[in-house]
């Protein structure tokens, strides 16, 4: 099994490697985890045991692991319910902002009933890895204050270099279409920003129209776009066009589609159909990305954007689990 995540959080490298790092308060929040011991640790190796129960059966791990602090650190086990198990964690700064986090990690079950239920506790746990981390990370670090973030105005541009809103030498950007930037304004995405922060935004941004029924990003493919609903309705759909067609969940003005996809390039779950005349926001990655030397305020913005959005649906989703629970444990099992 091999299970790779890429994403960006706005705290620095030093920080979410510690996190990564300090397996003793793993407990905390990775899910299943039940117990965690250091063993030894260093400048370049930190070993540990972590423990999990997972449907009331407990395994354990023992891992020894090289490290680099705070560009990356390499799991490998020592002792534990399989015959290959290694992950890596490769962090890389994004100027003073946040950095980049990519997770690659793979294993092969051993035989045996008990390593079989212990490959599946595994599974479920790395798939929900990184987003404990975020959500740690959210509960534990205050972002920069937005006085001591560097502003565009500190890049290498000459200080009597003229506004966005003109074509100088040395600067491409003209001044944004009035309907994109005002799309933007109105959006999740400008909660943050100033009035230049939303000009060199919108910049890279595509405004675009989706007559109803249009389907714009089929279940299944991988791309790298964020949506952003502006105006009008998309569904969120499984199985589009089949017998079993099944619409997941309606997004309205200022909902976000594909926000983890457009971080680690995941498979969408389900097809984006417009489910009436809309017009969407459009954000490919790579010119996101494209910030980190020139603008990194704007991507620290948009990353704190998508990290809120993420966690609000996690929240939710965890008290719609918790309510469920209960349910079930109230009817005795019986539905």
């Amino acid at each position: 099994m091999e299970i790779r995540r890429s994403v960006l959080v706005p705290y620095s490298a030093e920080r979410m490697f510690d996190l990564i790092e300090h397996a003793e308060d793993y407990p905390q929040f990775l899910p299943w985890c039940v117990a965690a011991t250091i063993l030894e640790r260093s400048d370049d190796w930190v070993a540990a045991r972590i423990d999990f129960s997972y449907m009331r059966v407990r395994f354990g791990f023992q891992t020894r692991n090289p490290k680099r602090r705070p560009e990356w650190l390499k799991v490998r086990m020592v002792d534990g319910p399989f015959r290959h198990f290694q992950a890596d964690w490769a962090l890389r700064p994004l100027g003073e902002q946040g950095c980049k986090i990519d997770f690659d990690l793979s294993y092969e079950i051993a035989d045996g009933m008990l390593d079989r239920v212990a490959g599946r506790a595994v599974d479920a746990v790395s798939r929900s890895m990184m987003d404990a981390f975020i959500q740690q990370a959210e509960r534990r670090f205050t972002p920069l204050p937005k006085a001591t973030l560097p502003s565009a105005s500190t890049t290498s541009r000459p200080s009597a270099a003229p506004p966005l809103s003109t074509t100088c030498p040395g600067n491409t950007m003209n001044s944004p279409d009035p309907e994109r930037l005002e799309a933007l304004r109105n959006s999740p995405l400008a909660q943050d920003m100033d009035a230049e922060d939303c000009a060199v935004l919108a910049e890279l941004l595509v405004l675009q129209s989706a007559p109803s029924k249009l389907v714009l990003a089929t279940e299944g493919s991988t791309d790298n776009r964020l949506y952003v609903v502006v105006s009008g309705t998309l569904g969120v759909v499984k199985g589009h066009g089949s017998a079993a067609e099944t619409l997941l969940i309606t997004l309205h003005p200022g909902d976000f589609a594909h926000e983890l996809g457009f971080l680690d390039g995941a498979e969408r779950y389900a097809s984006l159909v417009a489910s009436s005349d809309a017009q969407v926001l459009v954000l490919e990655r790579e010119k996101l990305e494209s910030l980190i030397d020139s603008h990194p305020r704007v991507l620290y913005r948009v990353m704190c954007a998508i990290v809120r959005t993420v966690h609000r649906v996690q929240t939710r989703l965890s008290m719609h689990a918790s309510e469920l629970s209960n349910y079930i444990t109230k009817q005795h099992g019986r539905y």
